[in-house]
């Protein structure tokens, strides 16, 4: 790079909603590199945790503009409802093959110097990690938590590490497929402070996108206006439960042979899923009827949302990289020249996607199921426009 002006960080995001952490990080970054331009990655309608976005992608866009961004893109669904792994590939390969992004900013409860070697280990995972790991798993832990204490144990610099806090896990992913890919995008991270997980915006500094859905979902719309620090808009929204009935019905109307074609149903997960799909009336039942030491609650969710979308493992199998990334804002002026240079196609109307790409096809049909929960007729994501400023 010839500076810092030069400087363009990439970010994977959800913004589900934007709230003032994320803010937050556009301050933290131009801090670290003044000047520099910000690309925020962003999921569109479903999000990694397996559920609807709160708010519609153009919403989130707009929001994440109007604090400072200067172009949003939209990640393709196939990889925005993935596990920690392919939710970060597709994010940094798509970042990485757009040419002109030059450091990937992301959160994370620890630094480089305690990241780089736990990334390095999990990539070369050493006999006494891998007994480490087993063992914990053997007493019932979680993966993410055997992972865990397993890092904890070989790495002896950093003991108290939270290695298993969300943005560590996703902060080493990230990692990870920059090594991965060859990448050479320079990782950028950003100190998080405050509870990821956090169920109440009280006594939160910086709050957790969890509890200011909680607030929005439970009537409180002034507490989570002003965690979000801007007007966020009452409605359209697509409730967590608006789907629940289009998901059993998929579920109980498909053969338990179609139901094995899901990403990662394996081990007979399908009969489980179809026996239990029979006997529930929501969402929540289903995945409470699911779960199992075996199958985590957070596996189980993407897999009920990889049914509702008509996800399968060969279509994930067949496109392991995205093919392209929608423009849903921009900052006139900011990265004109980048744009035309891009080495990605970048779609800005749904009329220019390739209608035969099955990429393109999943992210139109995440667009109708989104806006029929949300109580809005079909053609959403052709009706949308790019948001400039």
């Amino acid at each position: 790079m010839g500076g810092d002006m030069e400087a363009i960080v990439g970010i994977i995001c959800e913004y589900d909603p934007f709230h003032r952490g994320h803010r937050r990080q556009f301050d933290l970054i131009r801090e670290q590199l003044p000047g520099a331009r910000i690309v925020c990655l962003m999921s569109g309608p479903f999000t990694q945790r397996g559920m609807p976005a709160l708010h519609a992608p153009a919403v989130r866009a707009r929001a994440a503009l109007e604090a400072g961004a200067d172009l949003v893109l939209e990640l393709p669904c196939a990889f925005c409802v993935r596990d920690a792994e392919h939710f970060a590939l597709g994010g940094v390969s798509l970042l990485t093959r757009l040419g002109f992004v030059t450091h990937l900013s992301f959160g994370a409860e620890d630094g480089l110097d305690a990241l780089l070697p736990a990334a390095s280990l999990l990539d070369a995972p050493t006999p006494a990690f891998q007994a480490a790991l087993r063992a914990a798993l053997d007493r019932g832990a979680s993966f993410a938590a055997a992972q865990g204490e397993a890092l904890a144990a070989c790495l002896p610099a950093s003991p108290l590490a939270p290695w298993e806090k969300p943005n560590n896990i996703l902060a080493l992913c990230y990692l990870r497929a920059l090594r991965r890919l060859q990448s050479p995008l320079l990782p950028l991270p950003v100190r998080r402070e405050g509870d990821y997980h956090a169920s109440a915006l009280e006594g939160q500094r910086w709050p957790s996108a969890t509890a200011v859905r909680a607030a929005f979902l439970g009537g409180d719309l002034a507490a989570a206006r002003a965690a979000c620090g801007y007007d966020l808009p009452a409605a359209p929204v697509c409730r967590p439960d608006a789907l629940d009935q289009v998901l059993l019905y998929k579920l109980r109307a498909q053969s338990t042979q179609a139901l094995s074609r899901l990403p990662d149903c394996t081990e007979g997960l399908e009969h489980r899923l179809k026996a239990c799909a029979a006997r529930a009336a929501t969402r929540e039942e289903l995945l409470s009827l699911l779960k199992t030491r075996r199958y985590a609650h957070a596996r189980l969710s993407r897999l009920l949302c990889h049914a509702l979308l008509d996800m399968t493992g060969d279509l994930l199998a067949a496109h392991p990289q995205p093919t392209y990334a929608r423009v849903l804002g921009l900052r006139r002026g900011a990265l004109n020249g980048e744009l035309r240079r891009s080495a990605l196609p970048l779609p800005a109307r749904a009329a220019e996607l390739d209608s035969a790409d099955p990429l393109a096809a999943l992210d139109l049909r995440a667009y109708d199921l989104w806006a029929l929960g949300a109580g809005l007729a079909q053609g959403m994501l052709q009706r949308q426009k790019v948001c400039a400023l």
